[in-house]
């Protein structure tokens, strides 16, 4: 029988405990707001669990924005930061020397990716005024800018306000193509300042900005992308670009895009084959919240969290709206769940933008973890009941297609603070999935996982050989008794952020896992039986497991379980 799901009621010490100053991650992201409101301000900044030297414990990227315009130029504080995983529970600052040691713009987010199949995953980040590709130097520490060559630099049009990107092969031909989120083609010259009812200045509704379009780059194979944003169909649909994430959403085996847009209709764009793309959101169901309304999509996680076989998705949103569950239902149709479901309320206060699924238990439920926090500075004399730092909500999946939220024992988690990016990773490999949360104006925050009677686990690191070398657009099916557990391996989604890309599944009181399928964006299919609990494997295209990581805790270590 599966381990009995775990309550708030039934922990007895926080559930999550904030490690990053003993980690040594000290890192404050700066939006650089002076009062002039501009509305860049609002939206940095994002933050990644990503291994950049293969040793197999995921390292931190934390993305700074700083202060604009530029004075002084390049400063240091304008830096985002690379923290290396010394896999014993700290990370080392190795951003000196390592390409990140300069002042790229005013950052918002990243993407990751091994776009060039050298088995090193590269960075995207984006910017107001500039994007970077930044191409892993085969895991030296040392990243070297490319952006240029490989054309995607994303100034041709004259400085564009980027958040949210994506890696995804939608043509299926090994090589990751780029989605790039806009949200408002915003200069200094159009920003507007509004006033509150009091007469305080803030920042203005988005309604006062112009949605955009957003830029598709097709990976050419050898080094370089192409703008295929016309041809592919892309411009046929304009939003306030937030979330993004791919996801083969009605299983044609081809990868489709969802984007979550600030007030404007979200867009699912629907991968037609031969390079082309139609937005399907309104037929399919997640265009509008259920009662019709344009939704203000921040962040976006993508989870089946049923158990179903398909993935559904979450969509966070400003205070005052629910947060969205679109069900997928199959045959390409969602259903706007989230009243019934118990996400939408209660706490509808808080503006949520980075979100993910995370079965923090490892009951073999995935559960919801919201990064809350405001955009406007004066949202308590505004809004009736809303805050400007707010604290995260956690909801525990109670198997039944209905979430709980927790409120008890949240520990750390209850802090209130003004957060934008979170990523989910196992950034110390003990099989209970960790916290990262990039804060505006504050520091930075690890959630060091500290449930002490969760299930088993079974975790995938993908290697593409034919697909993609990350595996991107993978899909694995587990089988474990009478328990069918699914997921596609991605890149980024959450809000401008990227989780540990390897592919996690909670087993309860299961202690192996009876088979597992992997079917490859190639089209190749890998099919592995009786695989022990507990264990990261590492599967290779075609030629199954390659590697196995265990690691052994010591039994009186508090809250310890013997992994092998």
């Amino acid at each position: 029988m599966p381990a009995a799901p775990i309550r708030a009621t039934d922990a007895v010490h926080p559930i999550f405990k904030d490690v990053a100053a003993a980690a040594g991650v000290h890192f404050t992201e700066s939006n650089g707001a002076t009062g002039k409101f501009y509305y860049i301000e609002s939206t940095p900044g994002g933050c990644a669990f990503f291994d950049y030297d293969n040793d197999g414990y995921p390292d931190i990227l934390l993305i700074q924005s700083g202060r604009f315009p530029r004075t002084p130029a390049n400063s240091p504080s304008n830096w985002c930061r690379l923290y290396h995983n010394n896999g014993n529970g700290t990370f080392t600052d190795v951003t000196a020397g390592s390409g990140l040691d300069r002042d790229l713009g005013y950052c918002q987010g990243v993407a990751v990716g091994d776009y060039d199949n050298d088995g090193y995953d590269d960075l995207y980040i984006t910017a107001y005024g500039g994007n970077h590709l930044l191409r892993n130097l085969h895991g030296t520490g040392r990243f070297e800018d490319v952006t240029s060559r490989a054309g995607v630099g994303d100034t041709d049009q004259g400085p564009r306000y980027a958040t949210s990107a994506a890696f995804g092969d939608y043509d299926n031909d090994g090589h990751l193509d780029l989605y790039v989120c806009h949200y408002s083609p915003w200069t200094v010259a159009r920003n507007r300042v509004c006033s509150n009812a009091r007469g305080e200045s803030d920042y203005c509704s988005p309604y006062t900005l112009d949605p955009d379009v957003d830029r598709l780059y097709h990976n050419n194979g050898n080094g370089t992308f192409t703008d295929v944003t016309k041809s592919s169909g892309i411009t046929s649909a304009k939003g306030r670009g937030l979330g993004v994430a791919w996801l083969d959403y009605d299983g044609d085996g081809r990868e489709d895009i969802y984007v979550c847009n600030d007030l404007t209709p979200a867009i699912l764009w629907h991968n037609d084959g031969h390079g082309k793309f139609s937005n399907r959101a309104l037929q399919a169901g997640c265009a509008y919240d259920s009662s019709g309304a344009e939704i203000a999509g921040m962040g976006l996680g993508v989870g089946d969290y049923d158990n179903s076989g398909r993935e559904s998705l979450f969509v966070a949103n400003f205070s005052g709206q629910p947060n969205t569950l679109f069900h997928n239902v199959g045959g390409g149709q969602f259903v706007d769940v989230s009243n019934a479901a118990g996400v939408a309320q209660p706490h509808m206060k808080y503006l949520t933008f980075g979100a993910d699924f995370i079965d923090y238990n490892a009951d073999g439920w995935k559960d919801i973890i919201n990064a809350n926090g405001h955009v406007e500075i004066h949202a308590p004399e505004t809004y009736n009941g809303t805050t400007y730092p707010e604290p995260k909500q956690l909801y525990h999946n109670d198997g039944n297609g209905e979430f709980s939220l927790v409120t008890r024992d949240l520990g750390d988690l209850n802090t209130p603070v003004v957060s934008r990016g979170l990523a989910v990773g196992d950034y110390d490999n003990d099989g209970r999935l960790d916290i990262l949360v990039n804060n505006q104006n504050g520091p930075a925050q690890l959630f060091h996982n500290e449930v002490r009677n969760a299930g088993n686990w079974i975790s995938f690191k993908l290697i593409g050989t034919k697909s993609n070398r990350d595996g991107y657009g993978a899909k694995v099916n587990v089988t474990c008794g009478k328990r069918h557990y699914f997921s596609e391996c991605r890149g980024s989604s959450s809000f401008e952020s990227h989780s540990d890309s390897r592919v996690y599944f909670g087993l309860g009181a299961a202690t192996k896992v009876d088979a597992v399928t992997i079917r490859w964006p190639s089209g190749a299919h890998d099919q592995i039986r009786d695989l022990s609990a507990d264990h990261i494997y590492t599967v290779t295209e075609t030629r199954g497991v390659t590697g196995v990581f265990r690691r052994q805790q010591p039994k009186d270590q508090p809250g310890a379980r013997v992994i092998s």
